[in-house]
């Protein structure tokens, strides 16, 4: 799976090169983003980056169930409001199905103007199948790196076993990015 990747990716590269007149580029990447981190914003930011219009599918709770067994922690309208609020989104498109089907694809195609589909460069696949099979048939599909070291799980976990273990290595090997006036304060300031 991720040969195919890594060839969508090059190929998504290659097409985002060619002239396409006035009509921005408008690039779609979908999720649970369930309890929203600093890996899901570097994946807005970057799907953003590759083309001037981003639209973040949020996917459904019902269909988070099906896919995974089960439900996100945060509802719908908590992970969209999240998404909603970063920088990087232009716009949402709210109950968005987990695994992306020919159908849908050309759905959002024709009402929304998407260009390219973008997924991490982590394999998604759900009964074996891969979740943007019909994205890359359709010669739509972009890859973008994944953001190591953070995901939803590893936060829920953290928060089941109460552990600050996470914090040990960073506390005692690394000064702190964080500043005393805070993490958005101002090196002019």
């Amino acid at each position: 799976v991720r040969q195919m990747l890594t060839g969508a990716e090059a190929r998504c590269q290659v097409q985002l090169t060619i002239p396409r007149g006035p009509k921005p580029i408008r690039m779609f990447v979908d999720g649970v983003f369930d309890l929203t981190h600093y890996g899901h914003m570097n994946a807005f930011r970057q799907a953003r980056a590759l083309g001037q219009h981003l639209v973040v599918g949020v996917n459904s709770d019902e269909s988070v169930l099906q896919a995974k067994g089960f439900l996100p922690v945060l509802m719908d309208s908590e992970r969209q409001a999240a998404v909603l609020g970063c920088r990087f989104v232009d716009e949402i498109v709210p109950a968005s199905p987990y695994v992306m089907t020919a159908e849908y694809i050309e759905e959002l195609v024709e009402s929304k103007g998407i260009d390219y589909f973008v997924h991490g460069d982590d394999p998604c696949v759900v009964d074996g199948r891969d979740v943007y099979e019909a994205a890359r048939k359709a010669g739509r599909f972009c890859t973008i790196p994944r953001t190591e070291g953070i995901s939803t799980t590893d936060i829920v976990g953290r928060l089941l076993l109460l552990t600050q273990d996470h914090h040990m290595g960073h506390l005692v090997d690394q000064p702190s990015p964080v500043s005393k006036q805070g993490v958005f304060a101002s090196k002019q300031s």
